[in-house]
């Protein structure tokens, strides 16, 4: 039962890692924008710490869907959610504007991000305490295509939504 628990868990930090990968990915200008609206870096070094954004979340991804770097990920996954919410609090306590574009279209996941990242930390807390057996190199890849899959029909689901509203 713990493995399964574990697994979803898993699953569902992939996909909140693989999504706004991807959005800032498909929007690399609006990710450096974002970057410059922190205010805590010269216009300079945009370019270079988007890069890092990007594939810091895709190894999160990566290693969530596969199980891999069992501790390490979660510690990662914490390390880089508390600088996203240390910066999403200072920039709110500087300018009033707290909403963020991390998760694209995807508005739900883009209200209230100090809190949603505070809920991910503490699933992540969740997440390494559960213990896991390690999978073989199968199941990594149908993780990786589920998570995905996953990810692609959260943004389907919401462009539909949207295109609804209209």
């Amino acid at each position: 039962m713990t493995g399964l628990i574990a697994y979803v868990l898993d699953v569902i930090i992939a996909v909140l890692f693989f999504l706004p990968f991807y959005m800032k990915l498909r929007s690399f200008g609006g990710l450096r924008v974002d970057i410059y609206s922190y205010g805590v870096l010269p216009v300079f070094m945009l370019s270079l710490a988007a890069c890092a954004v990007l594939i810091t979340e895709f190894l999160l991804f990566f290693l969530f869907a596969t199980g891999l770097a069992e501790g390490w990920k979660q510690i990662a996954g914490i390390g880089l959610l508390s600088a996203f919410t240390w910066l999403t609090w200072r920039k709110k306590k500087s300018t009033g504007a707290e909403a963020c574009v991390c998760y694209g279209d995807v508005g739900f996941l883009n209200r209230f991000p100090i809190y949603r990242n505070l809920v991910l930390i503490g699933i992540l807390l969740i997440d390494a305490g559960v213990k896991r057996e390690p999978g073989d190199v199968y199941s990594m890849l149908h993780s990786l295509v589920l998570v995905m899959s996953l990810s692609f029909t959260v943004e389907l689901v919401t462009f539909r939504w949207k295109r609804r509203e209209v």
